[in-house]
């Protein structure tokens, strides 16, 4: 990837809405075990469609295809669905542009901001 591809990338990721864009090395990018766990016992989306544990894929999965890439964007913004909607376009954006391997993986809610944002102060996590 070309200084100027890197460039268009991420401007291309703040054009979309983001609120930041960094280039990061893949292998800073941790995958832990104990999420599942806090997915499985506090989160109100644990097993409710195909995104959320323990549907999505596991550690060790998620651990082989990121040691297949070198480099990835990191994302920021405040509004998860938005952010998305980004990232989404984004890897079309990168496909089209000759990286055949884009791959969104997007974070999703903890089980405290789902609760916080119903307004459900006695959901599992909320705070």
């Amino acid at each position: 990837m070309t200084v100027d591809q890197k460039t268009m990338l991420l401007d291309k990721a703040l054009e979309l809405g983001a609120d930041r864009a960094k280039l990061i090395d893949v292998d800073t990018v941790v995958v832990e075990e104990w999420v599942l766990w806090k997915c499985q016992y506090g989160c109100l989306l644990f097993n409710k469609d195909m995104l959320h544990p323990p549907c999505s894929p596991g550690v060790e999965s998620t651990s082989k295809v990121l040691s297949e890439y070198k480099k990835g964007i990191l994302l920021n913004s405040p509004k998860e669905k938005e952010l998305s909607r980004i990232a989404l376009k984004l890897e079309g954006e990168a496909y089209h542009r000759g990286y055949y391997k884009a791959f969104a993986m997007i974070a999703l809610s903890s089980a405290a901001e789902v609760a916080a944002a119903s307004g459900d102060d006695s959901a599992p996590g909320a705070t």
